[in-house]
């Protein structure tokens, strides 16, 4: 079970934060700031997020929050209860939500889809966003829409695109610093007037290797930068026209793996027509094509001391990319008495290649051909409906139908790097039709709205599972033709907002057939199953104003998860974690703390897991504290500081990697969290 409550202080991420990783499981709290405060200028810290709707979670990436704001896509979901994270070393953490990772997790970027290159998820996709480049964090809990393909939940990082009024310059900017030599500026500018806008969006981050709580070196500097830019053209309040590109690149070092990530360089482009009014049933239609390429480096020699060992005698080089092509087609309707509707088609395809070196300085990887290794297709049907029942009661439905392609292109497996062998599915293609679908009862009264929703997602084997790092399956030594997951869910919840309280609880209960288990082998490749497995918890927020200076928060979630084809528990499921803030208010300033208490976590499968991680065996609990404040001295400027761990306790997240053996660091069970942290960050909004 895991429960976690949150005050004043979002949570761990951040590698460059100690605290922040501290709080690396799922965050709640309170924002600093009480509810009479909040409107479109002023700027408060955000420590933990609760339900707009419901079963939905939306987020501003560009307020200040704590820990330190986070450097890439996964940190900044450490603020919504549920979600946990898996730490590497000091960025691009993978993210779970109640324990379900990698494509069971559907993240889109203005509806694009971004692909890591890494077999092992070096780079997930968050690692290549960088949040306070958008506008918007929307989270929709469970299987309850079909617009955006099956999963266990959906995370939509959005800018806004509407149309200006006038001759307009706006944006933000900001600076942080911390400990740890972290530095971080960003800036975020939009020009145009009502015919057309130009939005650029710049970052440029960096830390050193942060320490644990006992002062323990930690392989985890980085170094990162992103671009991105939007054209739009807008010649009525009803149509746009926008071209965006994107550019970004970095280096990371992991402290969970025999080598480092030296270059994450990202290539995106799209095209977006949007046209709304075109008649009194059809209000909108929108459409979009897209283009994203990773090219992806890891080495064993330029972000750490190189030691010869017997797997890697030499400097050795792995280059996986991976090319991402979409398109999107959607129309919304009104059909009349409380009837709407969004139908429409997506499409994508995926190719992934990879070449490498065993030794650089004789043989560069630059030299070699790239060999591709797996190719996946998907088309897509989908139309949801939302009808009016009542003043106060709404029913929501749709579905979605799936059309799956995948072809196995590796000649041979290497399920070590000692061993190679003839892949035995090499040149078969494998196709699936998945259907998906949902129900949803929302019913308003005088206390509060609750909700009631059946869903049904159905979902293909991605690339990590079927053909990244040579796994097989029982009767295979490819997992190729591993089984499609088929999650059957039932989400409900209650949200009530009255006065100067504030309650949100969201429950569930997931059955899935075929679940896709990893499973580590004591000889050979990592085994691929096909299990029945259930989970089941929720989150839950409290907020409470006590005077017009004081507000409290506290967050509760909770997730365990059952492997019915083994009979044990279901693996890299978070532990119980508990959160409770507290902020006042005095004028212009804020100041804040935050307690976070986790349990240990005993119930684990040791040497079963996913594509993300293994459980490596039971985790201890523990509690943190962190403070925080502000000043806001007007309406654009705000200046954020905080404490991290303040204790300056050493301690790892249950869903951590495992430590590995880097020269010149010392070696943990799993990667820990950085220790006390000062950090201080400036924002400026005009």
């Amino acid at each position: 079970m895991v429960v976690t409550v949150t005050f004043a202080d979002n949570a761990r991420h951040l590698s460059f934060f100690g605290p922040q990783s501290m709080t690396s499981k799922a965050l709640l709290g309170l924002l600093l700031a009480a509810p009479t405060l909040a409107d479109d200028v002023e700027h408060i810290i955000v420590t933990s997020e609760a339900m707009n709707e419901p079963g939905v979670v939306v987020t501003d990436p560009k307020q200040p929050r704590q820990p330190l704001p986070a450097q890439d896509g996964a940190d900044y979901l450490k603020t919504i209860p549920g979600f946990n994270l898996t730490r590497k070393g000091g960025a691009s953490s993978d993210p779970l939500f109640r324990g379900m990772g990698a494509s069971r997790l559907n993240i889109l970027t203005d509806g694009q889809t971004l692909l890591g290159g890494c077999p092992n998820r070096m780079d997930p996709p968050t690692a290549y966003l960088s949040p306070q480049s958008f506008d918007s964090i929307k989270v929709i809990k469970g299987p309850q829409s079909v617009l955006y393909g099956p999963a266990a939940a959906t995370v939509i990082f959005e800018r806004k695109d509407e149309r200006l009024t006038g001759p307009s310059l706006e944006g933000n900017v900001s600076a942080t610093a911390a400990q740890y030599g972290r530095r971080e500026g960003a800036m975020d500018l939009t020009a145009g007037n009502q015919d057309g806008f130009a939005r650029l969006a710049a970052i440029k981050t960096r830390s050193d290797n942060f320490k644990d709580g006992d002062g323990n070196r930690v392989n985890s500097h980085y170094d990162r930068w992103s671009t991105d830019l939007q054209l739009g053209w807008t010649p009525s309040d009803d149509s746009l026209l926008m071209l965006s590109a994107g550019r970004s690149d970095g280096e990371a070092a992991y402290a969970d793996r025999m080598m480092d990530g030296a270059k994450y360089d990202r290539t995106n482009l799209g095209l977006r027509l949007r046209q709304d009014n075109l008649s009194s049933w059809l209000t909108r239609l929108d459409g979009q094509l897209y283009y994203n390429y990773v090219d992806h480096v890891m080495d064993n020699y330029s972000q750490r001391s190189f030691t010869p060992s017997m797997m890697m005698p030499n400097p050795s080089v792995a280059n996986p990319d991976n090319r991402t092509r979409g398109g999107r087609l959607q129309a919304d309707l009104a059909l009349g008495k409380g009837l709407t509707a969004k139908a429409g088609l997506d499409a994508r395809s995926a190719q992934h290649r990879t070449r490498s070196s065993m030794n650089q300085p004789m043989m560069p990887y630059q030299d070699k051909d790239r060999m591709a290794d797996g190719r996946f297709e998907q088309w897509g049907l989908f139309a949801e409906f939302s009808y009016d029942l009542a003043q106060a009661s709404k029913l929501h439905w749709g579905a979605r139908l799936d059309r799956w392609q995948a072809k196995d292109q590796r000649q041979t497996l290497s399920p070590s790097m000692m061993v190679s062998l003839a892949n035995p599915t090499y040149g078969q293609t494998r196709h699936d039709n998945l259907p998906s679908g949902f129900v949803r009862l929302e019913q308003g009264s005088s206390i509060g709205t609750w909700y009631l929703g059946l869903g049904h997602a159905e979902r293909f084997p991605d690339y990590w599972e079927i053909i990244g790092n040579s796994r097989a399956s029982s009767d295979s030594a490819s997992a190729f033709h591993t089984q499609a997951e088929k999650n059957t869910q039932l989400d409900g919840g209650w949200i009530l907002r009255q006065g100067d309280l504030n309650l949100s609880l969201s429950l569930f209960f997931s059955r899935v057939d075929d679940f896709i288990l990893i499973e580590r082998q004591a000889m050979g490749a990592d085994l691929v199953r096909n299990i029945d497995a259930d989970s089941y918890g929720g989150e839950a927020t409290l907020g409470y104003q006590l005077t017009p200076a004081f507000k409290v928060e506290s967050s509760l979630a909770y997730s365990r998860g059952r492997n019915k084809t083994d009979d044990r528990a279901l693996a890299q499921q978070p532990p119980l974690e508990l959160r409770l803030s507290g902020q006042y208010r005095l004028g212009d300033w804020n100041l804040g703390a935050l307690w976070r208490l986790v349990v240990d976590q005993s119930r684990v499968a040791v040497g079963q897991g996913n594509v993300i991680g293994l459980d490596t065996g039971p985790t201890a609990g523990f509690g943190t504290l962190s403070l925080n404040g502000s000043w806001q001295p007007d309406p654009h400027w705000q200046l954020s500081f905080g404490v991290d761990n303040l204790l300056d306790k050493r301690y790892a997240e249950h869903l951590s990697r495992a430590g590995a053996a880097v020269a010149g660091f010392e070696q943990a069970d799993k990667v820990n969290e950085p220790g006390r942290t000062a950090w201080v960050k400036a924002d400026y909004r005009f």
